[in-house]
């Protein structure tokens, strides 16, 4: 039985930056480091699916979320997430619900996110699609009342005052 989404994993070219990135675009804490080198890539392969793979990675949690972000050593990753549609075929985006849409966003251009247009206003509902400065599609989202169901905080999937856990992973 599934008791709950835990993470997404994200890939990157340079664990530091990301690391730093989503400190300061979304307010995501560090908990650790950790990693595997050659000695343990055939059990890494077991798991993974990939051989003789060595890599650094770092634990990250915002709300009752954790994001885990790998730099890969070896082998060299491909592909160009820029490339890559919200559209295409995978996991098409992350999306992360705020407080404060305006904020949030303007957080996350300042340390280096980019998006094609500022939040949508849609009903009650607003948000953006936005990539971080690796690639990856983010979307920020601010539910307004008429999404009771949907809503991490109405549905009791975070603390009533989920601004106390936000502001506590800001500092």
């Amino acid at each position: 039985m599934i008791t709950g989404f835990h993470h997404p994993g994200l890939v990157v070219p340079d664990l530091q930056a990301a690391r730093r990135f989503y400190q300061q675009a979304l307010g995501f804490v560090y908990l650790r480091d950790y990693g595997w080198d050659a000695s343990m890539s055939a059990e890494a392969e077991r798991v993974i699916g990939v051989a003789d793979s060595t890599t650094r990675c770092v634990l990250m949690k915002c709300g009752n979320c954790f994001l885990e972000l790998f730099e890969y050593l070896t082998p060299t990753p491909e592909g160009d997430p820029m490339q890559r549609r919200a559209c295409d075929y995978g996991i098409a985006h992350l999306a992360f619900q705020v407080s404060d849409i305006d904020a949030v966003y303007s957080r996350f251009v300042e340390a280096g996110g980019s998006a094609p247009n500022p939040p949508v206003q849609i009903g009650q509902y607003r948000s953006i699609y936005a990539r971080d400065p690796f690639g990856n599609i983010i979307e920020l989202m601010q539910l307004g009342s008429d999404e009771p169901d949907f809503d991490l905080v109405a549905s009791n999937m975070l603390p009533a005052d989920s601004t106390e856990l936000a502001q506590e992973n800001e500092s």
